[in-house]
């Protein structure tokens, strides 16, 4: 089955699927696939695969506490493998179409507290005053990156931006000048253009930070040492500002939920526009922001009397 799971790739990258959804998928299937090959002690075509080798798979997974998001997860990637063999002529039938997913309940996403926020962006601020201090009049590498880490925190915290999208922006994808500055994600999820406003925070942490970034490696606007600052890096860099900020569990998708939830909560922002500055293609993805949270449903019982 290697030479299908190959062929498979090369379709998810010719439909121009993101790098992170063709490395889940291709893990996905080859773990199904090394699965079913352990039961039945040889491998086998795609079209021999039926209903109930799917369905046994599903039950192994939920069997091994599996989390539901993560099967149904599985069996997403399943399901598009085996439309592809029908598409390619190497299945008559998608033997995942008759197995349901595993019923999970909506659950709020994490989202930093009104603190927490102040907390994360005070560190920011405080490694950036330290190191100006220490710098003086010139501008060292320790500034470089503390400016820098400040821009992507207040960009993450205040656009919703992915962090992939975050880490393929450009210079020139930053307009601050004029009376409306912004950012624009030229391939989010799905390969969608959009404009996203900037707040007055990142513009003045972005402006600080592209004073000082060096030219001469590149169009990236966020750098690291080698070059372009990766996906991997971003989440690295916000987790150790999260740290010293004395926080667990702190990524940009994270930063991602709470700029929704603020919106929602906070500024009192409709759903449609929540869902275009997210880039959501539906508003039923943003919807599950609405759900109450953990502390909500606390609040509300620790109110009766």
């Amino acid at each position: 089955m290697t030479d299908y799971l190959t062929d498979f790739v090369t379709h998810l990258r010719a439909q121009d699927r993101s790098a992170h959804t063709i490395a889940a998928y291709q893990r996905d299937v080859a773990a199904f696939l090394a699965w079913l090959e352990a039961q039945l002690g040889k491998a086998v075509q795609p079209l021999e695969v039926t209903p109930f080798d799917v369905q046994k798979y599903r039950d192994t997974l939920e069997d091994a506490d599996r989390k539901p998001a993560g099967v149904n997860r599985r069996l997403a990637a399943l399901r598009a493998f085996f439309a592809w063999a029908i598409a390619a002529g190497h299945a008559s039938a998608n033997p995942v179409q008759s197995v349901r997913g595993v019923k999970q309940d909506a659950r709020t996403p994490k989202a930093l507290t009104a603190q927490e926020v102040y907390r994360l962006q005070r560190e920011a601020a405080a490694q950036r005053q330290l190191a100006e201090a220490k710098a003086g009049d010139d501008t060292s590498p320790t500034l470089v990156d503390a400016l820098r880490d400040e821009a992507l925190l207040n960009l993450l915290l205040y656009t919703g931006l992915r962090v992939s999208e975050c880490a393929d922006l450009r210079v020139a994808d930053a307009v601050l000048n004029g009376k409306d500055p912004r950012v624009i994600v030229r391939a989010g999820k799905g390969r969608k253009y959009r404009e996203v406003p900037l707040h007055k925070e990142p513009k003045k942490a972005v402006e600080a930070y592209l004073a000082v970034r060096p030219t001469d490696r590149g169009e990236a606007m966020f750098l690291g040492q080698r070059g372009a600052l990766g996906a991997r890096g971003m989440q690295f860099r916000i987790a150790a500002l999260a740290e010293a900020a004395g926080l667990k569990d702190v990524t940009p998708h994270v930063l991602r939920h709470t700029f929704a939830t603020r919106l929602l909560r906070e500024a009192k922002v409709d759903l449609v526009t929540v869902a275009a500055l997210l880039g959501h293609s539906s508003i039923a993805t943003t919807q599950i922001y609405t759900q109450p949270s953990e502390g909500d449903k606390a609040a509300a019982v620790g109110g009766l009397r």
